[in-house]
């Protein structure tokens, strides 16, 4: 499991600051054909959303887990119903959908591409099951006790979330063979506390954090049980470094190269700060091939690069989205 935290902290939740006392955890399906975690990041991060808020969200296309609030942060992901809210106990986490279904009525939906879909829901369920099961061991919770695992659709039959059908609905109409008691007992094995092999050692209890400085959380690409894991990490992402429970830097990845984008539409803005919530310097690439030499998070891409011909002052980005590596 690759786990980044990215905090909503613009979100009008994030801003109101209650906290819960951690008693189960809540497993939602996001509800539309959108596998990427990014794009609800980027829509929910916002003083305009003031209506939900989740303490993460799985990504469909890789399964990196994405937490976006403090876990034991008071959430506003399941509303409520006779008996109350889930809000007030459980951390709930969005597994993202297949681009390949559409929604047809309510919870039913159309697939154009089954393997495709199957492949999403296999990939989030999987990273759902880590995810739980290390939450469980933080709060030492047992998920196969009852009521501490459940899904959306199980909290609205206990009388404390809204009327939805998440996840079950995805996995039945995909045929997947997935229920919530499975799901409760996958988690429970997976906190068996496996060995990995040797090659990648685990640290005694512990994670692996890959920031760009121990200080700096808001960097942080991943925590990884296994050091070989969070190197790669690191050096997939110059300028970070791998860090250790105490905060001692244990590998410093590779280097940034500089290399070479192609552009392909006439119109792609040049920023002034890595992010659409930052200037437009006034100016376009135009079609063409551009040496990129820092890389950065930012808001409304994936990730921003820094062109060659603004080093100096760093005030050219563009959005690597729209761009092919050459």
């Amino acid at each position: 499991m690759k786990l980044v935290e990215n905090i909503l902290t613009r979100n009008p939740c994030y801003t109101a600051g209650r906290k819960i006392t951690v008693k189960g955890l809540m497993l939602h399906s996001v509800g539309c054909s959108q596998p990427k975690a990014s794009a609800f990041i980027n829509s929910w991060n916002s003083p305009a959303h003031d209506s939900s808020c989740v303490h993460g969200f799985i990504d469909g296309n890789d399964g990196t887990v994405y937490q976006t609030l403090p876990w034991n942060h008071r959430g506003w992901h399941c509303g409520s119903g006779s008996r109350g809210s889930g809000n007030n106990t459980h951390i709930g986490v969005e597994m993202c959908e297949p681009a390949c279904i559409k929604y047809t009525a309510g919870s039913n939906f159309i697939c154009s591409d089954m393997a495709t879909a199957k492949a999403v829901a296999k990939r989030t369920y999987e990273a759902a099951v880590e995810l739980f099961a290390m939450l469980c061991k933080k709060y030492s919770l047992d998920p196969l006790a009852d009521g501490v695992v459940i899904s959306h659709k199980e909290g609205h039959s206990r009388g404390i979330a809204s009327n939805h059908g998440d996840p079950e609905h995805l996995w039945a109409q995909l045929d997947m063979g997935y229920t919530m008691d499975g799901f409760r007992k996958a988690v429970k094995a997976a906190m068996g506390g496996k060995q990995e092999t040797a090659g990648n050692p685990e640290t005694a209890g512990g994670w692996y954090r890959v920031r760009k400085a121990w200080a700096d959380a808001s960097s942080q690409k991943g925590a990884f049980k296994s050091l070989e894991k969070a190197k790669k990490c690191a050096d997939e992402n110059p300028g970070h470094s791998v860090f250790d429970e105490s905060g001692k830097a244990v590998y410093t990845g590779e280097a940034f190269r500089p290399y070479l984008v192609r552009v392909s539409i006439p119109d792609l803005n040049i920023r002034k700060g890595p992010g659409t919530d930052k200037p437009k310097t006034g100016k376009t690439t135009g079609v063409g091939s551009f040496t990129i030499v820092e890389e950065a998070d930012g808001k409304g891409a994936s990730k921003w690069g820094l062109l060659k011909s603004y080093q100096e002052k760093r005030d050219g980005w563009i959005s690597l989205d729209h761009t092919s590596r050459v």
